[in-house]
């Protein structure tokens, strides 16, 4: 028995074993790369799709900005029709006369300066006549002169009219009670020599005030269609009836 020869055979596995842990890493190679891909298109979409809501609350958050093309074309339209309309408008005569007067003063004072300068170029010769170089700085202190007065002028005719209001005082008494009515006088044109409102109302009315009496507020009067506005604290205080203040106003209200 011990005689027998055993025979085997020994099988070499390892290229086997190595091709097997290649598939394996390069599957699992595989199967990171497909996770860090998804995982990066995540991401993209996830900051385009954060850029794209930043966007539309910036539009919601500012929808003057959103101005259609209709809307442009619209306005275009509406200026260009204005601007025909302003050329088509005639100049008023007073828009005329106050125009050609700035003009003319203009023109003076252009004149002046050019008299000025052709003095200034004489002096600036030597001259040497002393009463010659006398004589010429007077004259050109007297255009000089002339033609501040000039811009003086201009300036005037350029200034801007603004309303005003005149107030007129007379003292009176209410059941011993110092009072004193002011009367308003609008002018809402100043050139115009009579009171005047552009709305067409009455461009006169009054108040009256208590003198030395803290404890009374200005009561107002009224043009004249209108009441007297007076509360029952002032006809208590004062110990008047409300035809008081009626008679103060036609007597002292200056219509």
């Amino acid at each position: 028995m011990s005689d027998e020869n055993i025979q085997y055979d020994v099988h070499n596995y390892e290229p086997v074993n190595k091709y097997i842990d290649d598939q394996a890493r390069l599957k699992r190679s595989a199967s990171t790369w497909r996770y860090a891909k998804a995982a990066t298109l995540i991401m993209v979409g996830v900051g385009i799709l954060a850029v794209l809501l930043a966007w539309a609350y910036y539009l919601y958050k500012k929808p003057h900005r959103l101005v259609s093309l209709s809307e442009i074309e619209q306005k275009v339209l509406s200026n260009e029709d204005r601007l025909i309309k302003n050329e088509k408008r005639l100049p008023s005569e007073e828009e005329i006369n106050t125009s050609t007067s700035s003009n003319m003063l203009q023109g003076k004072i252009n004149e002046k300066d050019l008299e000025i300068s052709k003095l200034k170029a004489q002096l600036e010769e030597n001259i040497e006549d002393q009463n010659l170089r006398k004589q010429l700085e007077e004259e050109k202190k007297t255009i000089e002169k002339e033609k501040l007065e000039l811009q003086k002028k201009l300036v005037e005719k350029k200034e801007v009219r603004t309303n005003v209001i005149h107030f007129q005082y007379l003292e009176g008494e209410l059941n011993s009670t110092k009072v004193s009515v002011t009367t308003r006088l609008h002018y809402d044109d100043p050139s115009n020599l009579n009171p005047n409102k552009t709305d067409g109302s009455d461009p006169i009315n009054c108040y009256v005030s208590f003198i030395g009496r803290d404890d009374l507020s200005v009561v107002e009067l009224g043009d004249r269609t209108e009441q007297p506005i007076v509360s029952k604290y002032h006809l208590d205080t004062l110990n008047v009836s409300y035809n008081d203040f009626i008679k103060l106003k036609n007597e002292k209200c200056q219509f």
